[in-house]
């Protein structure tokens, strides 16, 4: 499953691009559609998505500002600049952009960047099975936020929800260590990828959650960190 954000002002532009993403993934893609950068951003609900489509000529907050935005916090998120304007297109690289579409060629266009976004996020990603009371369940790696330990089981809080799984922390920061997943706690293990910046006390998420960081696993969290490409705030 992948997860899209289309946010333009135009809703009938907006649908038109949603419906041809859903052509080229026809059964594994959700799709948001926003029609102002407000509501994109509002509580920073983008983190969810795997890429974003942003018109960039939008009133009030344009495609250029919601990028700024969400480049703040979260550099991991694929971000495409829909535009008339092509003059303004080269500036997009300042936010890391990953495609531009021209809406006068917007056929061709967002056929080739949903290509490439395909080979990116199919190569980026990996899914693992996990054992439930209930039988066993296929979760994907960059969606599993952290493991929390909760009594004899274990919470993994997904960006989709949360599942309860059987097993010990030990067991899954043996099984996660080379996914990019940090023992910052004894009761957490946190994937990088949603880490926005560590305190003396706490570990701060991309989506505002604030997790506890123990004393004795202050440096050990900082090393790790320091050889994953990140989303860490300066």
């Amino acid at each position: 499953m992948v997860r899209f954000a289309v946010c333009d002002d135009n809703l009938e532009m907006a649908y038109r691009i949603s419906e041809k993403l859903c052509a080229y993934y026809p059964s594994e893609c959700e799709i948001n559609t926003y029609v102002d950068g407000e509501s994109l951003l509002m509580n920073g609900g983008y983190d969810c998505f795997d890429a974003i489509f942003l018109d960039i000529g939008m009133p009030k907050i344009n495609g250029m500002q919601i990028a700024k935005k969400i480049r703040e916090s979260n550099r991991q998120v694929k971000i495409i600049f829909v535009t008339n304007k092509n003059e303004l297109a080269y500036k997009g690289y300042i936010y890391d952009a990953f495609r531009f579409v021209r809406k006068s060629n917007l056929d061709q266009e967002l056929c080739e960047a949903a290509e490439s976004l395909n080979e990116v996020l199919s190569s980026h990603d990996e899914y693992l099975a996990f054992k439930t009371p209930t039988g066993e369940i296929i979760k994907s790696v960059k969606g599993i936020k952290y493991f929390e330990a909760m009594g004899h089981y274990i919470n993994i809080v997904c960006i989709d929800g949360t599942i309860q799984i059987c097993g010990t922390m030990r067991e899954y920061e043996e099984q996660m260590k080379n996914n990019g997943f940090i023992r910052i706690h004894k009761s957490y293990l946190v994937n990088f990828r949603y880490i926005y910046s560590v305190t003396k006390n706490n570990v701060n998420l991309i989506c505002g959650k604030k997790l506890p960081l123990s004393r004795l696993r202050i440096d050990d969290t900082k090393i790790k960190l320091m050889f994953f490409p990140g989303n860490l705030a300066p």
